[in-house]
């Protein structure tokens, strides 16, 4: 099931149109189930990707404007398919040096540390690991910014396919402690909070009989030029 939402109100992504991505059995089944943050036990096979859906996400990207997202499942299934003129999708690496890997073999990534990481490190905002810059994401540190407005009058930071650097992002919600301990699985920033409620009312929703992909073209046309389009706030590119 897929919901859609033109224009966010939410803290980090206000002003961008935003979709919610969630299993009709369960909100976790278009999951990845080996997903590090997923100790639902619930989720797809490691190779399931949904390829008409992948194929809608990566061709509703606003006119003139940008779309990105996030994937748990591996680039091996989909960084092919990537774009100048598409959605830009970021792996959610497991831990840093698979984001270094990504980046060195030119995939966007992203990776999530710890509270702490950031104080350890004399509260700088990027770091570098094996000669690859980790960008921290601005919204986390810089008032008035989030997924409309990062990167200036260039693509947000998670927009942006050819670039040298990954993204990170302190872990946050409920399981932030899970998120940011990789010996400890679950942790989903997703499970909770306001992004839970939405993502459960997504998997509760009435089927209209159209799949996810068709909903999400029709949705993306709506969009006016130069939108920033994030999808799958929760949820990802699996099959149920």
């Amino acid at each position: 099931m897929l919901k859609t939402v033109k224009l966010s109100q939410a803290n980090k992504t206000a002003g961008c149109a935003v979709t919610y991505r969630a299993g009709k059995a369960n909100k976790y089944d278009t999951c990845p189930a080996k997903c590090e943050l997923n100790a639902s036990g619930r989720g797809c096979a490691p190779s399931a990707v949904d390829a008409e859906y992948l194929d809608a996400v990566l061709d509703s990207k606003p006119r003139s404007g940008h779309a990105l997202t996030y994937s748990h499942f591996s680039p091996l299934y989909w960084a092919h398919k990537l774009h100048p003129q598409k959605t830009v999708i970021n792996y959610s690496a497991p831990n840093l040096s698979a984001a270094v890997s990504c980046v060195e073999t030119g995939i966007p990534a992203v990776a999530v540390v710890p509270v702490d990481f950031w104080k350890k490190n004399g509260n700088a905002k990027n770091t570098n690991i094996d000669g690859v810059r980790g960008v921290r994401c601005p919204a986390e540190y810089l008032a008035g910014v989030g997924c409309v407005n990062c990167g200036g009058d260039k693509a947000p930071l998670c927009a942006r396919l050819d670039r040298d650097f990954f993204v990170m992002f302190t872990a946050h919600g409920v399981g932030k402690k899970k998120a940011g301990d990789p010996d400890a699985a679950g942790g989903c920033y997703a499970d909770g909070g306001n992004v839970a409620l939405h993502w459960n009312a997504t998997s509760n929703a009435d089927d209209d009989g159209l799949t996810d992909a068709q909903r999400l073209r029709a949705f993306a046309k709506t969009l006016p030029p130069r939108s920033v389009l994030r999808h799958h706030i929760a949820g990802d590119i699996g099959k149920e």
